[in-house]
């Protein structure tokens, strides 16, 4: 669980340094990988992850780490959701 929640925090803080018009498309793509969540791990686990996008996208944090959380949330899409 502990890392299905950081990985949803990385997505968050990609949905606040993308710009305005990405944004929509990073919420879904976060979607997606909860659904596969749900599919593989349960609901609960799904939740998890789902929220802590939300907290990594409401939270202040410096956004000199927009550059690695994108990337990283990068790789998790490859890797997953094969984009």
């Amino acid at each position: 669980m502990t890392g299905l929640r950081r990985i949803g925090v990385m997505a968050g803080e990609v949905v606040q340094c993308a710009p305005e018009a990405d944004r929509k498309a990073e919420i879904s793509d976060a979607m997606s990988l909860a659904n596969l969540v749900a599919l593989h791990f349960g609901l609960a686990a799904a939740f998890n992850f789902s929220g802590a996008v939300g907290y990594g996208s409401g939270k202040p944090f410096d956004k000199a780490g927009c550059a690695e959380a994108s990337s990283g949330w990068n790789n998790i899409k490859q890797k997953y959701l094969n984009q």
